[in-house]
């Protein structure tokens, strides 16, 4: 037991060190941490490999979650570049901490696991694709407060509105923060490390 919680401090004691002497123990500069961590429905969505994946299943890294579509003109390309050169920031200051990034698609009719693969695949190819019905992302989005339009031009022709927000989960699903831009990579990557300490810190020991 003593063993287990001596390196559970000296993680917590080298993440705090990963960030400039000026931020430990400051809040995120634009990332809301939640006064309490929120459980997620278990949608089941299907991955851009065309598995099952189920948003909750137990994991031992964190997320950073973004909604969109591969038809996105701009929002969408842009959150991700950035998140991609963010998560390479996070890489190379703190490899053994580093995120997956998780795009979930809220246009289903158009965006088949190929399309969603091959569209992140220009930003990282480590990002993992989903997506699901709209019935069945539909307790996500509501849980999550993301509003999503979608204007009809006839047939397969329409647009898509949604928001630019980014939320972190902590392994095991539960939502634990969010930012609603303008986002920057520097200071995702700064935020998250501030966020993962914070929840961390807060985590009791684990049993012997």
């Amino acid at each position: 037991m003593l063993r287990i919680l001596v390196i559970a401090l000296v993680v917590l004691v080298a993440a705090m060190f990963l960030l400039p002497r000026g931020e430990r123990g400051a809040p995120p500069q634009t990332a809301t941490i939640l006064p309490e961590t929120r459980a997620l429905p278990a949608v089941e969505l299907t991955d851009h490999r065309g598995e099952a994946l189920t948003l909750g299943a137990p994991r031992d890294d964190f997320t950073l979650l973004f909604f969109g579509f591969t038809n996105c003109p701009d929002v969408c390309p842009l959150t991700l570049r950035i998140l991609a050169d963010a998560r390479a920031e996070i890489a190379r200051r703190a490899p053994q901490f580093t995120p997956r990034v998780l795009f979930i698609s809220v246009d289903p009719h158009r965006d088949t696991p190929e399309r969603i693969e091959a569209y992140l695949k220009g930003f990282d190819p480590e990002f993992i694709g989903a997506t699901a019905s709209d019935a069945r992302l539909e307790p996500l989005l509501d849980t999550l407060g993301v509003a999503v339009e979608k204007h009809e031009h006839g047939g397969e022709q329409y647009n898509v509105v949604h928001n630019s927000a980014i939320y972190v989960l902590a392994p095991g699903g539960d939502w634990i923060a969010v930012s609603t831009g303008p986002h920057q990579a520097a200071t995702i990557a700064a935020d998250y490390l501030k966020i993962r300490q914070r929840y961390r810190a807060k985590q009791p020991p684990p049993a012997a």
